[in-house]
Order: structure tokens, then sequence, then C-alpha cells
């Protein structure tokens, strides 16, 4: 992990926050949380690029990344690729699940 990069434990500012469940291979349903933050400068970045939070909270595993791109809306479209990829290969994915413990 580079160490330029802000180290992100939470995200501030979120723009987009949801719950995706999908099916694991052995047949299981699980969901997932997904939470994208609003694209910042990189602090001292002399070219001036910038990155986009993201945290994707799988069962018990909490993920935090953070995604650069040349500019805001690049880091934003990085981050979305990133979504898209992890979801790729599951099956039964869809973005209108419930929160855990919700009826």
């Amino acid at each position: 992990m580079s160490t330029w990069l802000p180290q992100l434990t939470s995200i501030d500012d979120p723009i987009a926050d949801d719950y995706w469940s999908f099916e694991t291979d052995a047949g299981v349903q699980r969901i997932a949380r997904l939470t994208v933050g609003r694209p910042v400068p990189i602090p001292g970045d002399p070219n001036g690029d910038w990155y986009c939070p993201l945290r994707i909270d799988y069962p018990q595993r909490p993920e935090f990344l953070t995604v650069v791109g040349v500019g805001p809306v690049d880091a934003l479209r990085n981050a979305m690729r990133i979504v898209e990829e992890g979801f790729r290969d599951m099956r039964k994915v869809s973005p209108r699940a419930k929160p855990p413990g919700t009826p």
C-alpha cells in the first residue's frame, strides 16, 4: 500500500451508499455494503491528481480503497470500475438489497 495516499478509516463525505446482494459459488446469498466518497485532490500531489474514497464491506471483510485518477471524474470512474469488476463473476447480483437485520 502506497504511503503517499491517504490511509482511509472512514468516508466522511459519501455520494453513494448502498447494499448489494450476490450469491457465492456455494449458492449462499450474501450482502455487501458499498460506500463511495466524493473525489478529492491528493494532498500535495505535484501532478494535481485526485482520489475517490471507496469502501466495500463484503461479509467479514471491510476494505477501504483510495482509488486514483487524473481528475475527479477519472477517479470516480476508476472506483466504479473496481465495483463492477468485483461483482462481475458473482451470480444473482442485485443493487436492491436490504441492510442486514432489516425485515
